[in-house]
């Protein structure tokens, strides 16, 4: 899995705005990668060999669900688009 091999990388947008913003941490991000589940569909990205799906997953340190946006990029990197609470 390409987070458990630290080939994840972030947009400024995930790691500058929504991040910091929502108080979702690097390492719950990993958490939810690792331990999360896809929630519906994957769909093709906007480049041949990318990707995109939902990763949404409970952290240990709250009982909410965090939901991550991601990119697979040729199996090869996965891209962190944004974050976000899954409650209303």
């Amino acid at each position: 899995m390409l987070a458990s091999q630290d080939k994840v990388s972030f947009t400024g947008h995930a790691l500058n705005e929504r991040m910091g913003e929502r108080g979702i941490r690097p390492k719950d991000v990993r958490q939810i990668l690792m331990r999360g589940d896809i929630d519906g569909d994957v769909a093709p990205g906007r480049k041949s060999g990318e990707w995109k799906r939902l990763v949404v997953g409970k952290l240990d340190r709250t009982p909410r669900e965090a939901g991550v946006a991601t990119v697979v990029v040729r199996k090869d990197r996965l891209i962190i688009v944004t974050v976000e609470w899954m409650d209303p």
